[in-house]
Parts: structure tokens; sequence; C-alpha cells
């Protein structure tokens, strides 16, 4: 007699519960399906199931007659169910279409998957934490607890917004990707569900709770594609006649450079895209701890958050990235802002750099329905409360970097960079300094210590031998020369300070950051390029300062 139903053999359907670690794959169930059987301590109890997504007979829900015994049998053709989800699906097909329970199945085993590596970290229950429900709208809070799609919280100090703002939140009708939640310390952003429920607790606190969608899909950097490799000022890089293609880290480096520093909504044939990163510049260069917080929230927002007003699970402009682990911005050059940031990518893999992000906001007139938007934000920013952002800048402590300093990398630094930084300074020395002044000297040190006349092996002993604190350039212009003005020398330095996990390299100690990289992650000609630009421009700030200083 022939078979009439193509069942799952028994190691399917082990194989099915334990690649999403024996929990129910249907979004939002939090039911396990297996645990200690309640009377037999020698048993367990299974709750679960492995449904067929295309039936496992003729007149089953979802039956694909194309299909052989071998594929209606295999593992690609079951999900793990708990026993309520796995009625239901096969009661009503329609609702429950195979391409929908191949979503969930992925998603299962994404999440099973991020769980077993620890790729993913829970939310504290009573964890303090920096939390956007809109760009007008932030407040620390207290993290209550998830359910499925239903996550709640306790709002404590407002940044942004007020409780009026907050009590009409869950009524407005706004677009999904103004319907948002960020959670700071989890680096996890969700859009919205319709609805917002609230109540003051017994602390006179509100407590609230919101339905979210699913967490967005993400790519490999692999995934991400190739584009034209540009330098730090945006200029085409151009190598044998043709220009030069970038990839994997460094192309995802430009996507995150060109996303972050493109104002909210000015691009016209995409309105959703954009940041708000040159809204808070404008707002917070001179309090730098707030804005590496706010610009840390707005890149979990850009890799969280889709710009598609269709779109619940895609379309993220950053969704090659996992997680934020530092931001800290630094000083300006030309119109950019110099950031470091230390992240993970989508696969887990660690990546810091400097980048260089435009932090000029856009000319172009926004729709009425972004004005009011931006009015907002900017009358919240006219008047912030400082105690309170003064407060909300200590909440987050960043991951501690595990690679400590490397002296190989100083000596490098010391005998290869600082000299090239010099060479491709020259042209643009030569064309706007040099001609002010009768005559200039360059010299080197470690630790205040001249090298000039220093052969390679004392550079080597000077590194390896002791702690050395810092590398520095130095350069004294000679004689300025110009009819009307006292002639003055200018001394400019350029140091590369070193600290147990990065360098950053400053015009002095306590001057604005230019650069800053890990150990690990080289520097790159167009990092030097910047550097040595950055110096021109330090230079010629000092001189018009001291021309200034003689009227």
């Amino acid at each position: 007699m022939a078979k009439s139903r193509d069942e799952f053999s028994k190691s399917t359907k082990l194989k099915l519960a334990q690649r999403v670690a024996y929990q129910c794959s249907s979004p939002g169930c939090t039911n396990i399906t297996i645990g200690p059987h309640q009377s037999d301590p020698n048993k367990v109890m299974n709750l679960g199931q492995a449904a067929h997504i295309h039936a496992a007979a003729v007149g089953g829900p979802r039956y694909l007659g194309s299909m052989t015994p071998e594929e209606r049998s295999s593992p690609d053709n079951g999900i793990w169910l708990c026993n309520m989800h796995a009625r239901a699906v096969d009661l009503d097909a329609a609702t429950y279409t195979d391409a929908l329970l191949k979503v969930w199945k992925k998603a299962a085993e994404d999440k099973a998957a991020r769980a077993l590596l620890n790729a993913e970290r829970e939310i504290e229950t009573g964890m303090e934490t920096l939390i956007v429900l809109d760009v007008d709208l932030m407040f620390t809070g207290e993290w209550i607890g998830a359910r499925g799609d239903q996550w709640t919280f306790v709002v404590k100090d407002f940044l942004f917004g007020n409780v009026e703002r907050l009590r009409n939140f869950g009524k407005n009708e706004l677009l999904p990707r103004r319907r948002y939640l960020i959670i700071e310390s989890q680096n996890e952003g969700r859009l919205l569900q319709e609805g917002c429920d609230w109540h003051v607790n017994a602390k006179g606190q509100h407590e609230i709770t919101v339905r979210v969608y699913p967490e967005i899909s993400r790519i490999s950097l692999k995934e991400l594609g190739s584009d034209i490799a540009s330098a730090y000022d945006g200029d085409l890089l151009i190598a044998d006649g043709d220009f030069q293609k970038v990839s994997g880290a460094q192309h995802a480096k430009q996507v995150i450079e060109r996303n972050l520093g493109l104002p909210f909504g000015s691009w016209i044939f995409k309105p959703m895209m954009g940041s708000y990163f040159p809204m808070y510049y404008a707002a917070y260069q001179d309090n730098l701890p707030m804005l590496n917080r706010l610009t840390r929230m707005e890149l979990i927002r850009l890799m969280t958050i889709p710009t598609s007003l269709l779109e619940t699970e895609k379309d993220a402009p950053l969704n090659f990235v996992k997680s934020i682990t530092e931001v800290s911005v630094m000083a300006p050059l030309k119109g950019l802002a110099g950031i470091f940031i230390s992240l993970l990518w989508s696969d887990g893999t660690a990546w810091s750099d400097t980048l260089y992000v435009n932090y000029k906001q856009d000319d172009t007139e926004p729709d009425e329905e972004d004005q009011e938007i931006i009015a907002l934000l900017r009358q919240t920013f006219e008047q912030p409360p400082l105690a309170l952002l003064q407060k909300a800048a200590s909440v987050f402590k960043g991951e501690e970097l595990k690679l400590k300093r490397d002296n190989t990398v100083i000596q490098r630094l010391f005998n290869e960079t600082l000299p090239t930084i010099v060479a491709i300074a020259q042209p643009a020395m030569q064309e706007e300094i040099y001609p002010l002044f009768d005559s200039y000297e360059t010299s080197s040190s470690i630790d205040r210590r001249a090298f000039g006349f220093y052969t390679t092996a004392d550079i080597e002993l000077a590194v390896t031998k002791g702690n050395v604190a810092e590398i520095g350039l130095h350069i004294i212009l000679r004689g300025f020369k110009k009819a009307g003005v006292d002639a003055f020398d200018v001394y400019g330095d350029l140091y590369i300070f070193f600290d147990d996990y990065y360098f950053a390299v400053k015009p002095s100690h306590h001057g604005p950051v230019w650069h800053k990289k890990l150990y690990d992650v080289e520097i790159t000609s167009e990092d030097i390029r910047a550097i040595a630009a950055q110096w021109v421009e330090h230079l010629a700030t000092l001189t018009t300062r001291q021309i200034n200083a003689l009227k």
C-alpha cells in the first residue's frame, strides 16, 4: 500500500526543533516547547510540533504537487512551532502562506544563532538608559521588559519633549519612519506599530508600552557590493586613468560617511533618507559628551530604522552594521567633522576608524511637515536642560577595548608616518604658507626630546625601552614679511598621543583631536592626507591670529 503522507523522520523533527532552540518560530511567541515532565523526573514534556510548510498530503494546507516526497519530508519544508501556532497555521492557510512561514523560519533560526553566539544582549531589567521615541521626544528611562512584540519602559527625565508630547504620541497619525523606538544601551531600534499605552505607576512615573515590528534583516559587507573610491573630502580617486573601486569595510565606511552627513530630507528622490547629525552638530558642537551620544543614537537609527514608507523589515541605510561601541566627535576640517567610530559589522567582526562627515545643514526648503519637526527641534535646542544633558552623558559606559598599545606601530608612525605628513603637506605649504615667511625649519620629537640627528637604532631603543607618551612634528616659520605688520615667528606642532588602546593626532596636549585609530587598524594614505590638511589649516589659523593680534 502506497504511503499517503510524506512525514518527517525523527531526526528531521529533532533538527527543526534544535535549530530554533526549541522555541516557537512564530514572531512574538515566547513559548518554549520543551521542559521537565511534571510527575516523572525521568521524562521531558514536548509541547512543540514540526509543521509542514507545504502539506504532507494532497488536500492539506499549502500543498504543492510539484514537490517530490523527499522534498516534502526534508528539513527545508519544515518549521518548528508550539502546538497552538501549529494548529493555527494549518487552519488558516490563506493567512499563513508558505512565503510567510519561510520568513518566520529564517527569522527564528537567525535569532537562535545570535543568542547562541551571545551576539545579542538582553536589556537588563532596571537598567537606566537613553530612549528615543522621535526626534523631538528623548528621555532617560528604565527598561521593564518585553513580552512578544510589546516593550515596556518607564520614563524618567526628558531631554527633548515633555509629558504632553508623550501622552499624544500614540494618537498622532505619523508616518512609520517617524514612529520608532531606540534603546541606546542595547544598540537597538525598531519601528512601532499603531497605538501606545501608558499609565502613571505607584512612583508617579509614566510607564509606557508600545508594540514593535520585528527587527530588520541585515546584510553582509559582501552583499553591500562595491563603489567608486573617494578621498576624505569626497573627491573621486583615480589610478592608471580609471576610477578606483572600493569594497568591504572601506566601502562601508564611505556609506556611513555619506548617510550620516546627508541632512535629513535633502535628497529629493528619497526624502526619508538623511540624518539629523548636521542639526545636532550645529546645536552641540560645544558640548562634545552630548554630541557624541546624539551621534551614536543617530547611527543606531540609521542602522535599524527603514527609510521606506512601506517596508518594515529592510531598507535601513546602515543595515550592514550590528552595533555601535564608541563614538567620538573630533575637530572639523573644511566643513567635515572627524568622528572616531568603533562598531561591529553584521557578522560580529569588530572595526574602528576615523570618518570625515559633512556637518553643514542643507539650504533646500523642507516641506511643511518637516518644517514643524525642525522648528520644534530647534526650539528645544535653544534652551537645552543642561543638568539633564550632563546626567545623560554619564549614563552609558562603552565596552572596554581589548587591544593594547603596540610599540611596533609607534615606531612606524615616527619613522614613516610623520615624514609622509610633511611630504604631503609640502605643496600646500609652498603655495599658502612659506611665501609669507623668510624661512622655516622642521623637526620631530619623542616625548618632547628632539630626534633630528639620532639614528634609527636610537629611535627604536627610545620606543621599545620606555613607555612613549607622544611623538611630535614641529615647524618654526621665521620672519613674517608683510608691509604694515611687524615681523613675527609662528610655531606649529602636530602630536600623536598614545593611550592604552588607541593613538590620537592633535595640535597640542589640550587641543582638539584631528584623528584617532586603534593600534591594529592601519593608517591609510587618505588618513595621512586628511591629517596633513588639518596641519596646514592649523598653521594658517595661527598665522592669521598673530596678524590680527598685531593690528
